[in-house]
């Protein structure tokens, strides 16, 4: 039985978390920071790590996973099919792009520290998800509402909402397969995801005329009530299922929002959703343990970097693709650079299910700090709407304006896309074909790994080497040919990319002066990815070789050399750009055609 002590106790929480936390939003909101901030830091001085005046975890815990239900589930119902169909599949291709690029950097980061697969899962997706609630509060604080920028970070958002939510699911059901084979972990992958399908299919079907019947009972709050039941119903659900309740919410509310009266209860929720916000970022607050920050802050310092500079970069191409002029995209990538919910609510699943080390929720926690702190800096420093004068030389920016230009063209021509098209329906199928075969024979092996092993000392098989190593060196010597086929398939997409890019600058320019930076320039970037894949791929098969620990530091220094080498090429390269005006003939090209594009809109 509650008693009255008890009650008083939560009461007490209530005011610390709501009164506290405006408190400290109202210091962030004088200083021009985001509010989140003073959320969180009211956490970390009440909590138990730091005063000690809210000492119950449990409760705490209780609080912040109540409010993860809320958000998801008015997340859910501000996002729906018909906006995703709407954002045209230029920009979800673009979306989809950055948050692939961010989430590779931070795995192939964590895994050079050491962290185990697991771990370095959980910080890419950490480090892959921008904050909604504050890239959408800036831009209306700077009345950037009616603007083509926020267009596009919406656009993002939805994208990034959806795959943030893909992430929760694999990454819960790996966690509860940590200790099962990788065959076992695969199957509760697909059991989530049939989840996640089969619930979305009947719901949608469903669900649009369950809230029609009941806003036909004329009770004023007959469908806001049924909204949250429902919600609160298909989390229960989904925990007795082994999902995530979290996740359950947010396919309510995606189903509720394909309803016709999904804007009025989405209405009534909002202060619903501001409300938990507030608890969830105290309480999230409340859980770090402030005396692990200093051990973390120099492995903290160079994720920082990455999420900064890998989002800033993915969005800012993404945005010049799109159609942004560089201003324009330098907005974007700004906006885009601060990490919230999400990443406290990725680090929290992986905490609880006790899958992931303890450092990984500070980390979190400095990284999402260091972010929205730098934000309003970068909106200063770099050329933004915000503020047209820039501390940063544009020309710093120009080699990535410059092929963003390129591909923008690509895409906005209509042979340019149906020769993409056909270079992806003929191309990728067999690149990712190779791809998955090199992976294949490294899981075999090392899957087979002690059994062949033992095979070979029991048959007494005459090796120069010593067993282990020796399946190294056959494992190596097997994935050779699919790599080789792999550096085939993109020299051939960069002679295709090549020709497109270089087509409309030709008539302009001499054709040797155009074709050779230009294909050394999209033969170093791609092949910059392909070293980083496979680094990213064996790293982790050679790691478990006791007799040479040395070997994943070799590897991973072989592909930092090639890296740094094809980086410095690139730079050499836009150099001869800019020495024969083919960025001035492209700037020209692109504003012709921005121009012909807007007279057909007109129309």
């Amino acid at each position: 039985m509650i008693t009255l002590t008890e009650v008083t106790e939560f009461v007490t929480l209530l005011a610390i978390l709501l009164g506290g936390g405006m408190i400290g939003a109202g210091i962030m909101k004088r200083i021009k920071f985001p509010t989140i901030i003073g959320f969180v830091i009211i956490g970390m001085l009440a909590g138990p790590y730091g005063l000690g005046i809210v000492e119950d975890v449990e409760l705490i815990n209780l609080l912040a996973e109540f409010g993860i239900i809320i958000l998801l589930f008015t997340i859910g119902l501000e996002f729906s099919i018909e906006k995703l169909r709407k954002a045209g599949m230029k920009a979800i291709i673009v979306g989809t792009s950055e948050i692939a690029i961010m989430f590779f950097l931070g795995y192939i980061t964590a895994f050079s520290f050491g962290w185990n697969h697991l771990e370095s899962l959980y910080l890419a997706g950490i480090l892959a998800i921008s904050s909604t609630a504050i890239s959408m509060r800036l831009l209306r604080d700077m009345k950037l509402i009616q603007t083509k920028e926020f267009n596009t970070v919406i656009t993002i958002l939805i994208v990034e909402d959806l795959v943030a939510v893909l992430l929760l699911v694999i990454l819960g059901n790996a966690s509860a397969g940590a200790a099962v084979d990788i065959f076992g972990v695969g199957q509760m992958i697909l059991q989530s995801l049939a989840f996640f399908v089969i619930s979305l299919a009947v719901g949608i079907k469903l669900i649009p005329k369950l809230m029609e019947k009941i806003n036909n009972l004329d009770i004023p709050e007959g469908s806001f009530i049924t909204a949250l039941a429902l919600g609160f119903g298909m989390a229960a659900l989904a925990h007795f299922l082994g999902q995530s309740t979290a996740i359950g919410a947010f396919l309510m509310g995606m189903m509720i929002a394909s309803s016709k009266h999904s804007k009025h209860i989405t209405e009534k929720v909002l202060p619903l959703r501001d409300f938990f916000v507030t608890i969830f970022f105290v309480s999230v607050g409340m859980l770090v343990n402030i005396f692990v920050i200093p051990s973390v802050v120099l492995i903290s310092i160079p994720i920082i970097v990455l999420a900064v500079m890998g989002k800033f970069v993915g969005n800012f191409f993404g945005a010049t693709v799109g159609g942004h002029d560089l201003v324009g995209a330098s907005t974007v990538g700004a906006v885009m650079v601060p990490r919230g919910e999400f990443s406290f609510i990725i680090a929290k699943q992986g905490i609880d299910t006790g899958t992931i080390r303890d450092s990984l929720y500070p980390v979190t926690m400095l990284v999402t700090l260091a972010t929205m702190l730098l934000m309003p800096l970068l909106l200063r420093a770099l050329p933004t709407l915000i503020d047209k004068r820039t501390y940063v030389p544009e020309k710093i920016l120009n080699p990535l304006f410059t092929v963003g230009i390129f591909f923008r063209q690509i895409l906005s021509s209509q042979q340019g896309i149906s020769k993409l098209s056909l270079l992806l329906k003929k191309q990728a199928p067999k690149f990712f074909i190779n791809l998955i075969v090199v992976v294949a024979i490294l899981a075999i092996i090392d899957f087979f790994k002690i059994d062949i092993i033992n095979a070979i000392k029991t048959m007494g098989i005459p090796t120069l080497l010593e067993p282990e190593l020796f399946l190294t060196v056959i494992s190596m010597f097997l994935i050779t040919y699919p790599i080789i086929s792999l550096v085939g398939k993109i020299e051939y997409i960069v002679g295709v990319l090549s020709e497109l890019m270089t087509g409309r600058l030709a008539s302009s320019l001499h054709r040797n002066i155009v074709d050779k930076p230009i294909h050394r320039l999209i033969r170093n970037i791609l092949f910059i990815g392909l070293v980083l894949i496979m680094v990213s791929i064996i790293q982790p098969y050679i790691s478990g070789i006791a007799s040479m620990s040395f070997l994943p530091l070799l590897i991973s220094g072989i592909g930092l050399i090639i890296s740094i080498t094809l980086i410095v090429d690139t730079i050499f390269v836009f150099q001869r750009i800019s020495r024969t005006h083919i960025m001035d003939t492209l700037l020209k090209e692109d504003e012709y055609a921005t121009k012909d594009e807007r007279r057909e809109n007109e129309y």
